[in-house]
């Protein structure tokens, strides 16, 4: 049976306009074609799905941030597994995902990319020289810095995509924003500046 797939920081799903785009995972290092993902690189929306298909062989698809840390959010169909089998995931967080194939010996020839647009004006997920969240982790006070604009309002949204906490902002500069009701565990906070652009940053509260 398929495992149950893990997408982490999953943020909430927008259904208008969702698409869903397919990824064959085919070959073998045993002889035949080679192990390979089809399409390769593949460029969608926000909030798009993408569906991974076995057709042949032993696969799987893995964006893990313990593989690739730079993703902004990590997933994985779980352990490579033969028959076919279908995982269908979302993508809500704009980004390049890097995924390969566990499978021993696949990775070579079998690894992809995920081009993730924005359909909100999104500047820059994880890694924003503009935009720093800290501290990480904190207890009560998490405090949102930008470097060279205004930011507008926060929203913080735990893993189910949840939002469970929001704020108007407008400041230059740091602002505070009071974290101290949220359950221990790990969010997002979701920085919009004054030009609309938003910056999704992970935090982990205490």
């Amino acid at each position: 049976m398929k495992k149950i797939l893990t997408l982490v920081a999953l943020l909430p799903l927008a259904a208008f306009g969702q698409q869903i785009w397919q990824v064959n995972m085919a070959g073998s290092t045993q002889g035949g074609p080679l192990p390979s993902y089809s399409p390769q690189h593949l460029t969608i929306n926000m909030n798009d799905i993408v569906r991974f298909s076995n057709t042949s062989g032993s696969h799987s698809a893995d964006g893990s941030l313990q593989l690739f840390p730079s993703n902004p959010a990590g997933f994985s169909t779980g352990e490579p597994e033969s028959g076919s089998w279908s995982e269908e995931m979302p993508f809500p967080i704009p980004g390049l995902y890097n995924y390969t194939c566990t499978q021993d010996g696949h990775s070579a020839t079998q690894s992809g990319t995920i081009t993730v647009l924005s359909t909100m004006g999104v500047a820059e997920v994880e890694g924003s020289a503009d935009v720093k969240v800290y501290p990480s982790p904190t207890i009560d006070l998490l405090f949102i810095e930008m470097a060279t604009n205004t930011a507008r309002s926060a929203t913080v949204v735990d893993l189910d995509g949840s939002t469970v906490l929001s704020a108007n902002l407008n400041a230059t500069g740091r602002s505070e924003l009071n974290v101290a009701t949220l359950a221990p565990g790990k969010y997002f906070v979701l920085v919009t500046d004054v030009d609309g652009r938003m910056t999704a940053k992970p935090f982990t509260k205490n």
